[in-house]
Formats: structure tokens, sequence, C-alpha cells
């Protein structure tokens, strides 16, 4: 835990340090893998579907309770389940604080037992994501217009809800050092990318049903008219309950606002909690106006299920063709081992220090510049970063003043695109390059310098000493067979790596 804190103290990371202590404690139980370092997003979105259907289920059928834990396996939400990061978990521990929101508020039954699980519910969503912060806003809003609807406050809810703000005190000083990375962050915040919030979750449709579902269930709330027993039997939740989803489907426009004003970053994930209010929306909206709510629900089910079968199977099928893809970059390095190679493709160049053996990443590097990075592409997050990081992270990082003392001639890999600065800056009278191979999008050039001016200034040329690059082995497999043993995968990997530089000598000797 001593290590998580120091490097997150760097300020180059935005995750909670209990995230990266809890993936460390399922990886010492059941050992290092591919799979095991996502147990936790994988758990916690699982546990944020099993959390809509209670939700749901109570409050409508048990047709739409399915419906409403189906949607977000139909979502590009489930691309989180699957990431090794904490936007899965922070999905769980948000629906499951609803969860116990709802319970709280509308049954006396196990009172104190959902009060405690609300109150840990909230710390531990903001510690698997600090944005997780604004999920617990809008349930204060949900509980601002309880208390005007019961005329009275319930310390002990807003207690509970208090759970969310522990973290925040606990890592300040760490939250306070990540803001210094906002001044060029990656994500600028645009108003215009609201829009497109609900489009990218669920579709086409989205925004107009989220938007709608809202005036019409406060609208059937206000309803006098009895004469319908279908249209009472429905009625099952409270005013305070809408305020809550529809303060939680507007989680995008909190980040927004925060971004505009405070982090000067926003990215569409930062508000992925909100997606537990817009199915819970979505549901009530559609069990309170289908026709026929049986047959409705139940074919929306099967509909999703099926998309989410056939979603499936085409990712197994892409991440092949990525294994393929990748396997085809590595194998540009076993005829360059010997020459200064730069990567300046930054997921190529991380892909390539984890699969890759050891003895052909010694003289391949990423070299990191934050003043030109913002000078050609207006932003320094990555360069920052990975200089910040070096005593923790397994690559070679090395600040480009350190590296053009050394070499006046090197090898570039490296596509052409918002993530890459480096191709600007070689350019004549300062340099000289020749193409020499393409993979791809991919290009790997032969460079030299041939004037060094102007003086590149702002990065330090001071090698860092107890960089863990220079502390790793400098021969045997790759650090995936390393560091996880019993994962096939990394065979996989290798394998491919071998029949890509077969299939490149043999199409060379044509």
């Amino acid at each position: 835990m001593t290590q998580i804190l120091e490097a997150l103290a760097t300020g180059a990371d935005q995750h909670p340090p209990l995230f990266y202590y809890l993936t460390h404690l399922f990886t010492v139980a059941f050992g290092t893998s591919h799979l095991t370092v996502r147990l936790l997003p994988i758990f916690g979105f699982g546990m944020m579907c099993v959390c809509l259907f209670h939700l749901l289920y109570r409050r409508t059928s048990l047709l739409w309770a399915l419906l409403g834990m189906t949607l977000p396996l139909a979502s590009s939400a489930f691309y989180y389940a699957t990431e090794a990061r904490g936007y899965g978990s922070e999905l769980g521990f948000c629906a499951l604080a609803l969860l116990a929101w709802q319970r709280v508020t509308s049954s006396s039954t196990n009172r104190p037992q959902w009060l405690v699980v609300l109150f840990f519910a909230c710390g531990l969503a903001v510690s698997s994501h600090y944005y997780a912060v604004l999920f617990i806003f809008a349930l204060g809003l949900g509980e601002v217009a309880r208390t005007i609807q019961l005329k009275r406050i319930d310390v002990w809810t807003w207690l509970s809800l208090m759970g969310g703000v522990v973290p925040l005190l606990v890592f300040f000083g760490t939250i306070r050092r990540a803001s210094g990375y906002s001044a060029h962050f990656w994500a600028v915040p645009i108003w215009g990318t609201l829009m497109d919030y609900y489009l990218q979750l669920f579709g086409g449709l989205a925004n107009v049903l989220v938007v709608g579902a809202v005036p019409y269930l406060v609208i059937l709330l206000r309803s006098e008219a009895r004469e319908e027993d279908y249209r009472f039997e429905i009625r099952r939740f409270s005013t305070y309950e809408v305020v809550a989803w529809s303060s939680i489907a507007a989680i995008p426009l909190f980040t927004m606002i925060l971004a505009k004003t405070v982090t000067h970053g926003y990215i569409e994930r930062y508000a992925i909690s909100a997606m537990v209010g817009a199915v819970v929306l979505l549901c009530h909206f559609g069990y309170a106006v289908a026709p026929r709510p049986r047959s409705f629900a139940l074919i929306l089910c099967t509909v999703g299920l099926l998309y989410f079968t056939a979603h499936s199977i085409w990712l197994i099928r892409i991440s092949r063709l990525d294994v393929k893809r990748l396997s085809d970059h590595m194998a540009i390095l076993e005829s360059h081992t010997s020459s200064p190679f730069v990567m300046a493709d930054i997921t190529k160049f991380h892909q390539s220090s984890f699969y890759a053996p050891r003895n052909q990443l010694q003289n391949v590097a990423y070299v990191a510049d934050p003043q030109a990075s913002v000078e050609y592409i207006f932003k320094d997050t990555v360069d920052r970063g990975l200089l910040d990081l070096r005593p923790w992270f397994p690559i070679n990082v090395v600040p480009r003043q350190q590296f053009v003392a050394e070499y006046h001639d090197f090898l570039v890999y490296s596509y052409l695109g918002s993530w890459t600065w480096l191709t600007y800056v070689l350019l004549p009278p300062h340099y000289r390059t020749e193409l020499l191979d393409r993979i791809d999008a991919n290009v790997l050039l032969s460079a030299r310098l041939i004037d060094r001016t102007p003086a590149i200034n702002g990065v330090s040329t001071r090698p860092v000493a107890d960089a863990l690059f220079n502390r790793m082995s400098k021969n045997g497999p790759s650090l995936c067979k390393q560091w996880m043993p019993h994962d096939d995968f990394c065979d996989t990997i290798e394998k491919q790596r071998q029949e890509s530089i077969e299939e490149k000598k043999a199409g060379n000797s044509k």
C-alpha cells in the first residue's frame, strides 16, 4: 500500500488507492493473470446488474426488472466490465448505494442494516473513482426532495450518505496533487459532447427516452384520475425517487460543470454512473406506458440478450485480430535490437514492453517531452505521467534532451495522429528522415540529427536512478510470462509473434 500511495502522490493517475489495493488482494488470493486483474470490475459490473433487478422488481414487475438487468449488458458500458480500471466497481457500488437508499427510505424493515450498507457503498463507490461523488450528490438531491416532502430531516440517512465524503477527506492530498495535471489535460470539456452521452451509451433514441421519462413519471404521480386500475397500480414510487433517478441521469451535466469550473477534464466515462439512473428511469417509463407491459418487456429482454450474445462473439473475433496486429507490430523489433529504437505510439509501446521478450526491449524507448507535447498536440498528460511514474512502471521512458544527447542516429516507429508529437520535430533542417517500413497506420523511420538548434529546454537530462526498467531483467521471457506464468494468453501472444516474424522474413525474401 505504501508504494501505491507514493506512486499516486505524483498526481499522474486519478484513481483512488483503494481500487489498486483491492486489485492487489484479488491477485494475491487468485494469482496474477489477465482475468484476476479484472475480477474487481467484473464483480462490480455484475453487482450493478443484480442491484438494478432488485431496484426495479419492487417497483415494476419481474420482466421489467430482468430488462433492467439486461440493458447494461447490451450497452457500451459493458466494456468497463473487462477493463482493469475502477469504472466497473464504481458502477456496482453506485447501484448498491441506490438500492440501499431505496430500502432505507421506503421500508422500516432492516433499516439499520441498510443504513450501514448505504454508508459503505457510498464510500466504496468514491474509492473506486473520485467522480462517483457526483452520484452521491445526485442521491443527496433526492434526499432533499424527500426532506421537503416529509417536512423533516432524516439525520441517519444524511449521515450514511456522508460515507462518500470520507475517501475525499482521506485522500485530499493525492487529489490536490493530481490537479496539477489539469492545465493541459487531454480530455478538454466541450458542452456539445453532452448531446452524445446517452447516444453512445444506449443508441439513437436514448436522449429522447431518458429526457421524456422524467416529466411523464412526474405527471403520472400527480394524476388524480383513478378510473384506470392499471395506472393506479403502477404508481408504486414517490416523487423524491423520481428526483433521485433524474438527478443521477443528469450526472453528465454535473460532470461537465465540474470540468468547466474545477477539473478542466471531461470524458464520457467520468459520468458512467449516470447509467444506473437512466436504466431505472427507462424501465419505469416503459412499465408505465407500454400497452402490453408483459409482452413488450419480454421482447426487449430477448433482443437485449441476443444482442449481448452476438456482441460477445464479435468481441472474441476482434480480439483475435488485435492479437495478430500486435504481433505484427512487435515483429518489427526482431531485426532492430541493436539500434536505438523510439516507439512514439504510446499504446504499442506499452503493449510491446509487456509482451515482447526482454532482450528485444533494451534499446526500445519512449522519448518524453511534456513541453513539446503541449506545443504540438496541446496536451502533456502522457509524457508528464510517464516521466513521473518511472520508479514504478517497468518501461523505458527517456527524457528527450537526454536521448538526443546520447544518439544522433535512431529509428522511430510511430503513427501520424493526435497522440504523438515526435514526428512534428523530425523535419529539416534539424533532422533527415527516411521511410523504411509501414505496418497498418504505423511507419518505421530512420532519423539522423543534423542540427542541434534550437536547444531543447524544459526537460531534465538527469536519469532516474531507481527507474523500475533499470532494475528489471535484461534477458528472458516477456513480463507477461514472468508475472503471469500460468496464463495461457501469454503463450498465445508469443506464438503469434513468432509466426509474424516468420511471415515477415518470408515476405522480405521474395
